[in-house]
């Protein structure tokens, strides 16, 4: 939410080329659900009708993809299985990501076996 930040370049970027950037309802729930944590809007300032709008701005400007719930996803932490099976079921090309989970066995060599890269938001 911080237009200056590293995450709204990188959106800025997704929009401006030829990407389409690929999300799901789970996706967008975890989202909304982290921007109203206590820290979070100490940290962004934003109101509920600003997250709400913004989240919102986010499901229109992606291909939101319905996600299978047996879909195969092997990672540790079992809160980030929705990030994968949206990648897989989006047919995405990259998983752009800090969570060290992502970049480690099991998830990084069965998102690789499926062409899927993942990058952080630096690189």
């Amino acid at each position: 939410m911080n237009p200056t930040g590293l995450s709204s370049v990188l959106l800025s970027h997704i929009l401006s080329g030829d990407h389409i950037l690929v999300l799901s309802n789970e996706i967008l729930s975890e989202l909304a659900r982290v921007l109203r944590y206590p820290r979070m809007v100490a940290s962004h300032g934003r109101s509920e009708a600003q997250i709400y709008e913004f989240t919102n701005r986010l499901r229109e400007i992606s291909a939101v993809v319905p996600l299978n719930p047996l879909t195969f996803a092997p990672i540790r932490d079992e809160k980030d299985i929705h990030v994968m099976r949206t990648a897989l079921h989006g047919d995405a090309d990259v998983i752009c990501t800090r969570d060290r989970d992502f970049f480690e066995p099991p998830a990084s060599g069965f998102l690789a076996s499926r062409g899927i890269k993942v990058l952080n938001d630096i690189s």
